[in-house]
């Protein structure tokens, strides 16, 4: 790449001003650019019209493979913007290395609906990055300008839909006859008609060719002007061009009889503080009477001159509001008292959004959840699922006998007191989630079972679930040695609160 033999003038602009620059290379281009556009795009439209079976099927089709079409224009203006002709045969002669070149998948695929990809497309076709490598130059550049490449998207594509509907009304008001009733819905849905398809379809290609060129190229001056911003382009031509005319003014005279030259004169001259007090020579005052073009006027029209590039002056707009009335003189009132009062009142603002928000956010999830929790309570019985395991009980309809007060009560005969409290542990829990809709947690421990039944059963079911619980614990894990009499009493009170569904679900 020769940054001399580029043909747009580097400087710093905005990114809304490379934008604009890329109109300007589509006019100046538009030849080789809609003549690659007619012979890739047009000739498969064409193709597609002519062997697809299904017409409504094309536009799809055609929009989804817009990447490998931009890539076509992309070659043009890249080899357009070095001063090289890119004809028609050098076109197709490339297409298959552009087809080729990195990120055709992910430009189809996963980057197809990515509104930044006029600018990541010079990435991968003309850096030839891949991989964690282009995904860090995509970061790069699109650090300051990726929020301009989305505005760019988003205004084409809505430029392309509307001149297709235009284009498509047209038609529409200049059919003949009267058709009242007639809509733009009834142009695509006609399945018997397959000319509207080919009309739309057409129409859309137009579309397109108006569109798409502009946005390639618009992407790319975003992309050369970011490139240019990061790697100084024009700093780099400036800087060459400069080196070019000192060894244009240097050919005339040898480098060493200069040097001599400019000793002597140094060693002539008298010191700076006698130069500023001394008076102008008479040849030079005669000079300025004949009027010849003095020193500092000559001086004062090169520094114009310089500080007339775009470098140094920059016009910028300014949407703010500001404080029409200009300060008052010294001495006078001024207006400080208003400035603060308004900054006050901003900053109040500003405080008062953000509770606001705050508030707002809160209260949105208050209502998710109340809604959450009223789903719940209103799911009827038998479409919620009970869990298996509780505490590490197992819950299981077939681990419980179809009666469990009689099982319980054969079991403290035996003096198995271990198996006879874990039979109305269980049976009282699978009680209080079938019959109460106590929702448990397979992780609840014992006191967060009897934390969760708290306030929601009646104080004696409660009670005696709590009476079966302290037994349980003590026999199971204290080792406890349970008195015959206390759980004959255990036994009877849960078959007045838990014996009517002790087995399972009813």
């Amino acid at each position: 790449m020769r940054l001399e033999d580029i043909a747009v003038g580097l400087r710093r602009r905005s990114p809304w001003e490379a934008i604009d620059l890329g109109q300007a290379m589509l006019r100046r281009w538009a030849g080789r650019v809609y003549g690659a556009w007619f012979a890739t795009y047009w000739l498969a439209g064409l193709l597609l019209l002519g062997l697809w079976p299904w017409p409504e099927y094309v536009i799809p089709l055609l929009w989804w493979l817009k990447p490998l079409f931009d890539r076509v224009l992309l070659h043009v203006y890249s080899r357009s913007l070095f001063g090289e002709a890119c004809s028609i045969g050098d076109v197709l002669r490339a297409l298959p290395r552009l087809l080729r070149a990195p990120g055709m998948i992910s430009g189809l695929s996963l980057r197809r609906f990515s509104l930044a990809r006029s600018l990541l497309l010079p990435v991968w076709q003309l850096e030839e990055q891949r991989g964690a490598a282009a995904r860090a130059r995509f970061a790069l550049l699109g650090r300051r300008c990726r929020g301009h490449a989305v505005w760019l998207t988003f205004f084409c594509a809505n430029m392309s839909t509307i001149l297709l509907l235009s284009l498509l009304f047209l038609l529409l008001a200049l059919t003949p006859g009267e058709h009242p009733d007639r809509s733009l819905w009834d142009w695509f849905s006609d399945e018997e008609s397959p000319a509207r398809h080919l009309v739309g379809t057409l129409g859309f290609m137009l579309a397109e060719t108006i569109i798409e060129p502009l946005y390639v190229a618009s992407g790319f001056s975003l992309y050369l002007n970011r490139r240019s911003e990061l790697e100084g382009w024009d700093i780099e031509l400036g800087l060459r061009r400069l080196a070019q005319r000192l060894e244009a003014g240097t050919v005339s005279a040898p480098p060493l009889l200069a040097l001599v030259l400019l000793a002597v004169g140094a060693c002539w001259l008298p010191p700076a503080p006698a130069l500023a007090d001394a008076a102008p020579p008479a040849s030079v005052a005669a000079t300025g009477e004949a009027g010849a073009a003095r020193p500092p006027a000559a001086a004062r029209e090169v520094i114009d001159a310089v500080l007339a590039e775009p470098v140094f002056g920059q016009l910028r707009e300014d949407w703010r509001w500001h404080w029409r009335r200009q300060e008052s003189p010294a001495g006078e009132p001024g207006h400080n008292w208003v400035a603060m009062l308004a900054m006050l009142a901003e900053s109040l603002a500003e405080f008062l959004r953000g509770v606001l928000w705050l508030f707002t956010g809160l209260a949105l999830a208050a209502l998710v959840l109340l809604l959450v929790r009223q789903r719940q309570r209103s799911a009827p019985t038998g479409t919620r699922r009970l869990p298996e395991f509780v505490a590490g009980v197992d819950l299981r309809p077939e681990s419980l006998p179809a009666e469990v007060a009689p099982a319980a009560a054969a079991a403290l005969a035996r003096g198995a007191a271990v198996e006879a409290l874990s039979l109305l542990y269980r049976g009282a829990l699978r009680n209080l989630i079938a019959q109460r809709q106590i929702e448990f947690a397979a992780g609840d421990t014992e006191e967060d079972c009897l934390r969760r039944i708290a306030g929601q059963v009646p104080a004696a079911v409660e009670r005696c679930f709590a009476e079966v619980v302290e037994a349980w614990c003590l026999v199971a894990y204290a080792g406890w040695s349970m008195p015959g009499r206390r759980g004959e009493e255990l036994l009877a009170a849960w078959q007045r609160h838990f014996g009517s569904s002790g087995g399972g679900e009813r």
